[in-house]
């Protein structure tokens, strides 16, 4: 389409398509191709290394997120690779997670790129269970390499957690053979529906066959439903999977009554061949999408992971929960700590963000209280004491997932429960009222049995799982991806939404406060300046990588290893000199103070300052939502004095921002306040708590292996407008699901009434089903609609 210029068209605000993933994103002065600096190097990666046909492959992807910038712990990696190397002869094979999978595209970039390392030997990615089987030539290749490269192209590799199987496949077997199975009834049904009569042994062997079928589906597919209705009884509740299978049991019980009454006007096995695989297909369609979704996370990591136990060599390495206090460990570069522990021998730097929502890292001198959760950004391992034991921790808690909470949608079971009852009574009034009226018992009892046949929620079984799926399959447009289904009932009873401040409605990492600085670098100091930041953990150096991996940079070869000196900043004896990244006095030898100093033997070429930067459109988030009646607050463990700054930038008043918040005080004021109608949107540890207490949960973060996991949806991108579009899609969701269940009331009054006439017959109940089915998928496809202020221009790849 021609280029429009960016402006308000009929007081639309315009999208743009993300050339790489093709997510709708606003576009800034800054940025009107991509839809996030990942994405952007991502592409651009790709033409450089010869690898645009991935764009020939796929059709909308993940976006790639900014953790293509950031250097990640891959031990676990290395030693797995000696594991498997250890007597495998001439080829060695390992299975990990991958995270990112969301095309066939994929698959064939992440096959691509380990085939182009030496010694490689095969890679087959299974998307299914979302992880890789790399074959290679022992001794070849390191895999861990491989891991860091592939990770710049949007994926993530992890240890394979031995994820619980996918009910997925079950259902897509079971959905195959009851597809077979309907077809074969219908095709054994047919000559009797057209008046044909094949003869008494044919006709005799045909009911038979029909019998075998409907048993056969009964077994293979009903079941599915009959134990999701029973576990839902004993727990007190009733479920949607209830009506459909007193469904199929009525149609085979009433059919085998019929069948050896020889009473063939009543005959429905065909009928519930045909209803099991439509309902099997319903729940499918109804599951595939959250499925996919859940398949492209890593999994879920419930431990910090294994430390080097100190002083006692033949201890070596101990799991976190095996941490007691007085215990003397060691954790490396990016690792958590586990638990409430004293810094030994020497100062460090740890990252607070995830545990306490501070943007900026803090230096620690020896002997310090370190807090669980705190992650170590030195490049060396720093020694600890445990104070606490791992059962005691905060961060134990913070990890905990409660798999026994479970919504219970009561207007739903108050609807099956209404709905089960008329049905029930009309039958039993039917059913008497032709045996006293005309004493035909039998015929009574075969119109109670076409009363709740036709009755059964086959049309509201296909059409509103297909508008879950599509539903689900718009929103990945905006960048939103759905965990839990159940989410679309829960939307409706939202009215505050409660928003964690760093890494939520601020970018993850820092920003430059001047982004005119870097024009003022030369090419070859810009490779030095890359050269230093390239492995650091450091929010500052991570800032500054993004910066220049995103520009094109590559780091500087030669000269001697980068050091990290803890509180102060990074050295690299060059080829050219002594370059220094960190503070003025340590980088300039004395003298200036402030602000973050790149120095060439004590000279300076450049100074940083750094700032947190609100994602593109969160004001306008904010504004949009508080238009709507549903106020915005922002809980942090960040100090008030900034949370309340951050607040003013977003246009919430004072009482709105919530700061110096532990992860129990959140939860406490989310159960306090907001009980049953808050959604809590977080990226850390310290919003995991708040995260079980609030009604809807969602999270930007996909890597930290936690909160995704307790999320309802996640958000991948720079900016929030997936929110917007996620209660647009929720209010469309409800419109249109109203709609199919007044369609369905309306069927429902009418089927029943023609059976209740003896108007009804298997032929006619074989015809008006479907058709009821077909005009429910019909409202379903007319009726939804995202509405949101915004239109979308595509760009080309």
């Amino acid at each position: 389409m021609p280029d429009v210029p960016l402006k308000t068209i009929a007081g639309e605000q315009l999208l743009h398509s993300c050339r790489h993933c093709r997510t709708r994103f606003r576009p800034s002065a800054d940025e009107q191709e991509f839809c996030c600096s990942g994405c952007r190097f991502v592409h651009h990666l790709l033409h450089k290394r010869g690898l645009g046909d991935f764009y020939s492959y796929g059709e909308t992807m993940s976006p790639a997120g900014n953790f293509v910038f950031h250097d990640r712990d891959y031990r676990w990696l290395e030693s797995q690779q000696r594991a498997s190397e250890a007597g495998a002869g001439d080829v060695a094979e390992t299975i990990v997670d991958v995270q990112g999978i969301s095309c066939a595209a994929c698959l064939w970039l992440i096959e691509a790129v380990f085939m182009e390392c030496p010694g490689a030997v095969s890679c087959v990615v299974n998307s299914s269970s979302g992880t890789a089987r790399l074959r290679w030539t022992p001794g070849a290749l390191a895999l861990d390499d491989y891991a860091r490269d592939v990770q710049r192209f949007g994926y993530l590799l992890g240890p394979p957690q031995g994820k619980a199987p996918s009910s997925m496949g079950s259902l897509t077997r079971k959905l195959g053979l009851c597809g077979f199975l309907a077809m074969n009834a219908m095709l054994f049904a047919s000559p009797r529906y057209f008046g044909i009569e094949p003869g008494d042994a044919l006709t005799a062997l045909f009911d038979v066959v029909s019998f075998g079928l409907a048993t056969a589906s009964i077994a293979i597919g009903g079941t599915f439903f009959f134990r999701r209705a029973l576990g839902a009884l004993r727990m007190g509740a009733l479920h949607i999977d209830l009506p459909i299978s007193l469904g199929l049991l009525i149609a085979y019980a009433g059919s085998v009554g019929a069948w050896l009454r020889d009473q063939h006007s009543f005959n429905y096995f065909d009928f519930v061949s045909v209803f099991t695989f439509l309902m099997l297909l319903g729940r499918w369609l109804q599951e595939r999408a959250v499925e996919n979704n859940r398949r492209r996370l890593l999994g879920l990591k419930l431990s910090p992971g294994r430390v080097r136990v100190m002083g006692d060599p033949a201890a070596g390495e101990k799991g976190a929960e095996e941490i007691v206090s007085g215990l003397k460990f060691a954790v490396a570069r990016g690792q958590v700590v586990p638990v409430r522990s004293r810094l030994l021998e020497r100062s460090a730097t740890f990252a607070l963000n995830w545990i306490t929502g501070e943007p900026a890292p803090r230096t620690f001198p020896a002997g310090s209280i370190v807090p669980a959760g705190a992650r170590s950004v030195d490049a060396d391992d720093t020694v600890f004491e445990a104070l606490e034991d791992w059962a005691d921790s905060q961060l134990s808690a913070l990890l905990r997932i409660d798999a026994e909470r479970q919504w219970r949608n009561r207007g739903l079971e108050k609807l099956i429960k209404v709905y089960l009852s008329i049905v029930m009574v009309v039958a039993a009034l039917g059913f008497v009222a032709w045996g006293w009226s005309g004493g035909d018992w039998p015929a009574a009892f075969q119109v109670m049995i076409s009363v709740l046949v036709v009755s059964c929620p086959c049309a509201i079984g296909v059409a509103l799982p297909l508008l879950d799926d599509i539903a689900a399959a718009r929103l990945q447009q905006y960048g939103v991806y759905l965990r839990e289904g159940s989410l679309w009932a829960r939307l409706k009873q939202v009215t505050t939404l409660l928003f964690d401040k760093t890494g939520t409605v601020t970018l993850e990492t820092l920003r430059p406060a001047d982004p005119a600085v870097f024009d003022t670098l030369s090419a070859e100091t810009k490779s030095y300046l890359m050269r230093l930041v390239e492995r650091s953990l450091h929010p500052v150096a991570a800032c500054l990588r993004e910066v220049l991996l995103s520009s094109g940079v590559e780091p500087a070869t030669g000269g001697g290893m980068v050091h990290e000196i803890p509180g102060m900043g990074l050295e690299w004896e060059s080829p050219v000199g002594l370059w220094r990244l960190g503070r003025a006095a340590w980088a300039l030898h004395g003298g200036e103070s402030g602000g973050t100093i790149l120095a060439l033997d004590g000279t300076a070429l450049a100074r940083f300052d750094f700032r947190e930067e609100l994602r593109p459109d969160a004001a306008d988030q904010v504004a949009h939502f508080a238009s709507r009646g549903m106020p915005v607050y922002l809980l942090s463990g960040d100090e008030p004095a900034r949370v309340k700054s951050m607040a003013h930038v977003l246009g919430l008043p004072e009482s709105h921002a919530m700061g110096g918040l532990t992860p129990a005080e959140k939860a406490g004021l989310v159960r306090a306040r907001w009980s049953g109608n808050a959604l809590m949107l977080g990226d850390g540890a310290n919003d995991s708590l708040a995260f079980d207490a609030a009604l809807c949960r969602g999270t930007p973060a996909v890597d930290a292996g936690l909160l995704e996991h307790k999320a309802d949806f996640y958000l991948l991108g720079r900016g929030l407008h997936g929110l917007g579009a996620l209660f647009a899609a929720g209010r469309s969701h409800h419109r249109t699901a109203r709609a199919v269940f007044g369609f369905a009331l309306l069927y429902n009054a009418c089927a029943v009434s023609a059976a209740l006439a003896g108007w009804m017959s298997p032929l006619v109940a074989a015809v008006i089903m479907p058709l009821s089915s077909l005009v429910c998928i019909g409202i379903v496809l007319t009726g939804f609609r995202i509405s949101t202020p915004l239109r979308t221009k595509t760009q080309n790849s």
